[in-house]
């Protein structure tokens, strides 16, 4: 075994590139968080301006109107910390733009984010490691939660992001091991970064002010040195000069932030941000049960690790070696939470609005993870289960969609779920600055789908990338009496893991290939993302015994916009006139032997139908269909046959055409 030092610089090495690559395996397109941040780069580079007009209003409605101008209302810590990637990528990839315009697009906003974002967040696993082994924790807990930032949270949705809050969260807890690491003897160049991280974690997000202050308080306690104290000062308002310098240029105020313009006219479309101060009034029970326990957004829920926390927290307190870190990591996660708890009733306010969990609380994260350094062993089996579960429901949230849709009470159940199972990946399809799909249907990517692997194959090579990973850092672990035994035992066990995460959709194939039967009643629903005319095959296929939908989550969980059609026969019982009727969001249409008894109302909203027609005894061919336009989604198809009541026409009658790869409901 070689020397302890090398040990740990090999296992920095390999936890650095692992979360570096599963980071910058995903691209998720663009989103209107994110456009903000990419709107104000461009007006930089390209007019040397802090106003965005000519770049949002189409991509992001993050904006605020002041003195005849657009500007974006997000902190802009994150659009300056691309600046200069987005300069590189832009110019060197500049001659694609003639051939490719959206692949342009697509390849400089990724790009950036990986050299931005996801390297900053993958750096922030390595100090995770450093300052989970100074706390105390083994070598394997320290690497275990080293991984459990970067995949097992809602960290690793935001890491493959252009947004602010994951890098908030990693210099905020980078400026912590910094201080708590400092020694009188250090160069006054440490406290000189701890403090401009501290900072830059406010520039990039404004709320994270609840934890600089914590750090700043921090430093006054553990520097000595008057030079070094005043190291922190300088490193933090170099930060705090800049922020006014942004804000007097944009504004023509150094005190005035972007979100102060919500009460001003010509910004309603925020009504909440205007109450209180910039939206935030006292911490609410509702709001906190929704950012932490809520099937929705809540933290436990997507992050059932995190629970430990809790009773991490006291153990933690315990250590009187470590009191005052305690004290600034509880103050950390508990203010932040508390100043989410603050928000509007709206969850587009606390829950950040198409969020992978609360995205307003991110900067709290690392400073969460932490605290599991200091749980006893005897919690390992709960601990490693727990981090499992999150390990599960970050990877699916991140390969198919971080943006949870507003309809889902359950997204990770109704909407993630499904998806996964069946292998459907990147299901973004909306760009930053215009242009078609990147792969197929979307513009969002993973490294799997642009090597042309299919669907359920696609997350292999990012397995096989995390099964060598193990493989090298279960060499660094010091398992002491047999270890070449156990070595060998726990190198199976996590490729078994990895494998069961990575094989879910393999396995989601083999339960859903099945024949319709002979007997089977229903229709054949063939389930398309976007809008006619069809250009790729449906997403789903299976036969649906009525067509009785009460929601999106029932008519296969598709993203906006997207079409279902039915076919088959339907059994008339008796010659006569009969009516069918249709209630329907957003719109739907009804044929029977090619006569349009509901007209298609193309893609427009016609929540209502109705028609008759005559019908002989015996079957007929009928073909029905609902597109989602927006939002929510529904479909009830009901008939009242000669001499009876109307009702949802029963799947007794109903005689699917058949398919391949028909699953009945």
């Amino acid at each position: 075994m070689p020397d302890s030092d090398a040990n740990d610089r090999r296992i920095e090495r390999t936890i650095f590139l692992t979360g570096f690559f599963s980071f910058a395996y995903f691209y998720q397109g663009a989103d209107q968080s994110t456009a903000a941040r990419f709107d104000l780069m461009r007006a930089i580079i390209e007019r040397h301006t802090l106003w965005i007009d000519g770049y949002c209003g189409y991509n992001t409605a993050d904006i605020i109107t002041y003195g005849g101008h657009y500007y974006s209302v997000k902190a802009p810590g994150g659009s300056l910390t691309g600046l200069l990637q987005w300069l590189l990528f832009t110019t060197v990839l500049s001659p694609v733009a003639s051939n490719h315009e959206a692949l342009y697009w697509a390849l400089t906003t990724w790009l950036t984010i990986v050299f931005s974002t996801s390297a900053i967040v993958a750096l922030l696993c390595v100090v995770m490691y450093r300052c989970a082994l100074f706390a105390g924790a083994t070598r394997e807990r320290s690497v275990a939660l080293a991984l459990i930032l970067a995949v097992a949270t809602i960290m690793f949705p935001y890491a493959t992001e252009m947004t602010g809050e994951p890098i908030a969260g990693a210099c905020a807890f980078i400026s912590f091991y910094l201080l708590a690491t400092y020694r009188d003897d250090l160069d006054a160049g440490r406290s000189l970064i701890a403090g401009f991280l501290a900072g830059w974690a406010v520039l990039c997000d404004f709320p994270a002010i609840v934890i600089a202050v914590p750090l700043a308080l921090f430093a006054l306690f553990r520097m000595r040195n008057l030079r070094h104290a005043g190291a922190f000062a300088l490193g933090a308002g170099v930060v705090a000069m800049l922020l006014l310098a942004y804000n007097r240029g944009a504004f023509g105020s150094f005190f005035f932030l972007s979100y102060e313009a919500y009460k001003m006219a010509g910004n309603s479309q925020f009504p909440e941000q205007a109450a209180g101060f910039v939206g935030v009034s006292y911490p609410q029970a509702g709001i906190l049960w929704k950012i932490l326990c809520d099937p929705q957004r809540g933290l436990f829920f997507c992050n059932p690790v995190l629970i430990l926390t809790i009773p991490a927290l006291g153990f933690f307190a315990l250590r009187r070696r470590l009191r005052a870190e305690f004290f600034v990591t509880l103050c950390a996660i508990v203010l932040m939470i508390l100043f989410n708890a603050s928000y509007g009733e709206s969850i587009v306010s606390w829950g950040g609005g198409t969020a992978a969990g609360p995205r307003q609380i991110v900067a709290a994260i690392p400073f969460m993870v932490f605290t599991l350094a200091f749980l006893p062993a005897e919690w390992n089996w709960l601990f490693g289960l727990l981090a499992v579960i999150s390990a599960f429901a970050m990877l699916a949230a991140t390969a198919i969609e971080p943006h949870f849709p507003y309809e889902y009470a359950n997204p990770l159940r109704k909407f993630i779920w499904p998806a996964y199972l069946r292998g459907d990946f990147a299901y973004n399809r909306d760009a930053y600055f215009g242009g078609s799909a990147i792969m197929d249907e979307s513009t969002a990517f993973n490294l799997g789908g642009m090597l042309g692997l299919p669907g359920r194959a696609q997350l292999w090579p990012l397995a096989l990338v995390w099964i060598g990973a193990a493989a090298l850092l279960i060499r660094r672990f010091e398992f002491g009496p047999r270890g070449s035994r156990r070595r060998r035992a726990t190198l199976a066990g996590a490729i078994v893991l990895v494998i069961a995460l990575a094989g879910v959709p393999m396995l989601g194939a083999l339960t859903t290939r099945n024949p319709i039967a002979a007997d089977t009643h229903g229709l054949l629903g063939r389930y398309y993302r976007g809008l006619p005319p069809y250009r790729f095959p449906p997403h789903i296929v299976r036969v649906d015994a009525q067509i009785d939908f009460d929601d999106v989550a029932e008519l296969g969980a598709l993203p906006v916009p997207s079409f279902v059609s039915w076919s088959g026969k339907i059994i008339a019982p008796r010659a006569g006139i009969y009516v069918f009727g249709i209630v329907v969001d957003d719109s739907g249409w009804l044929f029977i032997d090619g006569k349009a008894v509901i007209p298609d109302p193309g893609d427009q909203t016609w929540r209502f139908g109705s028609g008759n027609i005559y019908l002989t005894a015996g079957a007929h061919r009928i073909e029905a269909g609902e597109r989602n336009l927006a939002g929510d989604a529904a479909m009830h198809l009901s008939w009242r046959p000669p001499g009876d009541r109307a009702a949802i026409v029963p799947s007794a009658v109903l005689v699917p055409d058949a398919a391949d790869a028909a699953v009945t409901r």
